[in-house]
């Protein structure tokens, strides 16, 4: 490392601020006068639809009107019958089940799904969630011996086993059943278990293969309908009891960041009428904390409020809290559990931030990111449950692939975030020689390792990445270019249509060239981490804000005039009143 005593130049590249520009696609304009005539859509969203690749009317109307009819038969799923089947001996033959979930948001939601599903037939079971930092994730030998300690006759894993092999034989010896629902990556061989449903088995034709873990529990719970009714159609009772907990699969679809297409987007678009209708108490916590800010019930509101409140308690040590508030039937209990989750999410921020200004602070100061592939950082007493935030945090400013690593004594537990350039699992096997362990996926990955090879790791990791660090720029995608006077109350409730967003559909943006800054920009929040300031195009100022971006007030004030910036317009609700404002993505001078 290059020991740096002033602000690196690329740095400030790489705080959003950019010299270059984007390019738009033209549209294909006998296409878009297609969907003008055809679904009675504004211009904007006219040509959003082309510009996100819609070739035809059909599709686009079923995109913008999902129906639960697109859904696909459960049955489809590798393994369902065999799971149906030895999941209703158990409630026959009144047997000792435990659901084993995970401490995540889609392995809680799948876990309450199940929980709620077998309460609802008279057979409540048990729960288990692993303790995230001693346990770690998935169903493990130790979790194994203790359930049989307890004399369970069925352990029905949600969210995770597809790859818990010693586990499984353990459960198998032990003389525990064991069906696994998951919907992570499977090897060709499958754990020994009385069933496996999971879509991308490799004998899988299920047609929609990116379902959450409480998608897959779904259909599950779907099948389990059909057998209680003994009709493909299930009775008024199931399926009143189905489109309710439509509820937890919403929550879990939009944590887990899966795609939201297909069957996803028709779960997620009736799970958010589910959720916001629910009698449920600890459901209803969970709509207040989204909606207290003014705000509506949609999947940003999942993704930035509700889904950090649930992970806190897992990132912190402590799942089944979470787990509580969503089963939870008294409005005082769970009045009492939100509470308790707000304050440990509290306490999560407060030690995420001192641990990412850290962070920050050294690479700012100890990192020459001309040279510099990725980062690597390591310090005794970071918490293990943040560090994965913090880095995604650092790529967000840094565009780096990084990793950074919570030393205790001579062991050490990293997590990695990546660059869409950059494959970090595919590095990290090139490094695997520094390193004890490691397990993840191209852009997201954890490891361990001994303490005293951090620098020898950080040397390989520089190595292992092509990319040379000029190229390392993050890509500018824009929707559209428009004034800002076309963005009208009319407009921007039509691009809601697109709706629900998030991944694999992601809330549309646009640029804005030759604008000024109005005003003198501030610092906004509690913390004064977030900026706001007025752009005005000569002809409409409206208010913007750019979070979690304080760190561009002095570049900004200095450069307040034929500015360029990649935003979001939106309905801002305060105190009953509505206004239209910008949520500033990126600026670029």
């Amino acid at each position: 490392m290059v020991k740096k005593t002033e602000r690196n130049p690329l740095i400030l590249d790489n705080t959003q601020i950019h010299s270059h520009d984007w390019e738009l696609n033209s549209v294909d304009a006998s296409l878009k006068q297609e969907f003008l005539n055809e679904l009675d859509c504004s211009e904007v969203l006219a040509d959003l639809l082309v510009r996100r690749s819609f070739r035809s009317v059909e599709k686009a109307a079923e995109f913008l009107d999902p129906k639960l009819s697109h859904l696909h038969d459960p049955d489809l799923l590798p393994g369902l019958q065999e799971a149906v089947e030895r999941i209703v001996q158990s409630i026959r033959e009144n047997e000792k089940v435990v659901i084993f979930g995970d401490y995540d948001v889609d392995g809680l939601s799948s876990t309450a799904l199940l929980y709620e599903f077998l309460s609802f037939v008279g057979k409540p079971p048990e729960t288990y969630i692993p303790e995230r930092l001693s346990e770690g994730y998935g169903l493990n030998v130790e979790a194994v011996k203790k359930l049989s300690r307890q004399e369970v006759d069925l352990i029905i894993t949600v969210d995770n086993g597809s790859t818990a092999f010693e586990a499984a034989q353990a459960a198998r010896d032990l003389q525990i059943d064991l069906v696994i629902i998951d919907h992570h990556l499977l090897d060709q061989e499958l754990p020994v278990a009385k069933a496996v449903v999971n879509p991308w088995r490799a004998d899988s034709r299920y047609p929609f293969k990116d379902l959450a873990g409480v998608g897959v529990t779904f259909k599950v719970v779907w099948a389990l309908c059909q057998h209680f009714s003994r009709d493909k159609k299930v009775s008024p009772e199931f399926r009143k009891f189905m489109l309710d907990t439509l509820a937890y699969v919403a929550l879990g679809t939009v944590a887990d960041v899966v795609p939201l297409v297909g069957e996803n987007r028709v779960l997620v678009r009736f799970g958010l009428m589910a959720l916001e209708a629910t009698t449920r108490p600890g459901l209803s916590e969970l709509v207040r904390v989204a909606m207290a800010r003014g705000g509506g019930l949609d999947s940003v509101a999942i993704a930035f409020r509700i889904a950090p409140l649930l992970n806190a308690a897992g990132r912190m040590g402590r799942s089944d809290q979470a787990l509580k508030l969503l089963i939870c039937q008294d409005p005082q209990e769970a009045n009492a559990l939100r509470r308790s989750l707000e304050k440990e999410n509290e306490q999560r921020k407060e030690i995420e931030r001192k641990i990412h200004e850290e962070a920050r602070q050294e690479v700012l100061h100890s990192f020459d990111l001309k040279e510099e592939r990725a980062i690597v950082l390591a310090r005794q007493g970071w918490h293990p449950g943040v560090i994965g935030i913090v880095a995604s945090r650092i790529v967000d400013e840094f565009y780096r692939p990084t990793l950074l690593i919570c030393l205790e004594g001579e062991e050490g537990k990293g997590s990695a975030r990546s660059i869409s350039q950059v494959s970090i699992r595919e590095a990290l096997e090139e490094s695997s020689h520094c390193l004890q362990g490691f397990g993840g996926h191209a852009m997201a990955a954890g490891v361990k390792i001994d303490a005293q090879r951090v620098e020898e790791l950080r040397r390989s990791l520089n190595q292992a990445v092509s990319v040379e660090p000029k190229d390392m720029i993050p890509e500018i995608e824009v929707d559209g270019e428009y004034p800002l006077s076309l963005w009208n109350h009319e407009v921007l409730r039509d691009i809601q249509r697109l709706a629900p967003f998030g991944e694999g559909n992601r809330e549309p943006r646009f640029g804005l060239k030759g604008a000024a800054v109005a005003g003198s920009p501030r610092y906004l929040g509690k913390t004064e981490e977030h900026l706001t300031f007025f752009v005005s195009d000569q002809r409409v100022s409206l208010r913007a804000v750019a979070f979690g971006q304080a760190r561009l007030l002095e570049p900004v004030s200095q450069n307040k005039t034929n500015l360029k910036f990649i935003y979001q317009p939106y309905i801002n609700t305060f105190r009953g009143a509505n206004s239209i404002e910008m949520r500033i993505q990126k600026i670029l001078l």
